[in-house]
C-alpha cells in the first residue's frame, strides 16, 4: 500500500486550501474537497530496479574488463577511451530506463474527491485527467486475489460511454469502496448492480 494517504481528515484539510501537497496543485471546484490522495503502487518501480542493478553490474563488469593487464594489444592502448565510453553508456541508459520511470512515479498521482477521480499516469506522459463521478455507471476493482482490500491492482471506472482504466491502485477495493461511498452520499446513480442484478464492482487476476 505504499504511497496511499490514510490520514484522510487531513487531506480534507489540505482539499479546503485548494492543494495537495508542495509537489502537486489540485484543481479544486468550490466546496469540492480530497476525500484520498495516493501515488501508484510502488510495484512499476521493479523493472527501474531490476534494470539498475542490470547495468550497475555489466558496468562493473566492463571496467573490471578493461583493467586487466593481460589485454589484446589493440585493446589495451585504447582501455581509457572505453572505460570513458562504458561509462557514459552507463549514465545515459540509467536516465532513459531508471531516472524516467521514477520521475513519472513521483508526479503520477490518483485522487478521490467528493466530486472527481483525478489522476495521471504513472508509466506514460500526460496531464492530469479527471472523471466527474456523476458520470460514473460503476467501478470494477481488478486483484490477483479476491477479498483482500490491500492489495493494489486496477481500477476500471465504468462511464456511460466506455469505461477508463486506472492501473497499479494501492489498496484498489479500499479506494473503491471510499468511491462508492462519496457517490452514494451524493446520491449519485446508486446502488451499483451488475447486468444480474447482484453488487457489482469485484474481479482478479490484475
Amino acid at each position: 500500500m505504499s504511497g496511499l494517504v490514510w490520514d484522510t481528515d487531513q487531506v480534507r484539510e489540505q482539499g479546503k486550501e485548494g492543494a495537495g501537497t508542495a509537489t502537486m496543485k489540485l484543481p479544486l471546484h468550490e466546496n469540492e474537497r480530497v476525500v484520498i490522495k495516493t501515488r501508484a503502487h510502488a510495484r512499476v518501480l521493479r523493472q527501474p530496479l531490476i534494470m539498475l542493478l542490470l547495468l550497475t553490474g555489466g558496468c562493473a563488469f566492463a571496467l573490471g574488463f578493461l583493467s586487466r593487464e593481460t589485454l589484446p594489444d589493440w585493446l589495451e592502448s585504447n582501455t581509457g577511451v572505453l572505460s570513458w565510453m562504458c561509462l557514459l553508456l552507463w549514465f545515459l541508459l540509467l536516465m532513459i530506463w531508471c531516472a524516467a520511470p521514477l520521475w513519472r512515479w513521483a508526479r503520477g498521482w490518483i485522487v478521490l474527491t467528493t466530486e472527481r477521480i483525478l489522476f495521471r499516469s504513472a508509466v506514460a506522459h500526460g496531464d492530469l485527467q479527471a472523471i466527474g463521478l456523476y458520470s460514473v455507471r460503476d467501478l470494477v476493482a481488478h486483484t490477483r486475489k479476491k477479498g483482500a482490500p490491500q492489495l493494489p491492482g486496477t481500477l476500471d471506472v465504468l462511464l456511460h460511454n466506455g469505461f477508463v482504466r486506472i492501473s497499479h491502485v494501492p489498496a484498489v477495493a479500499y479506494f473503491r469502496e471510499l468511491a462508492i461511498d462519496v457517490m452514494r452520499d451524493a446520491g449519485a446513480n446508486r446502488p451499483l448492480v451488475n447486468r444480474d442484478g447482484h453488487p457489482s464492482g469485484e474481479g482478479n487476476n490484475r
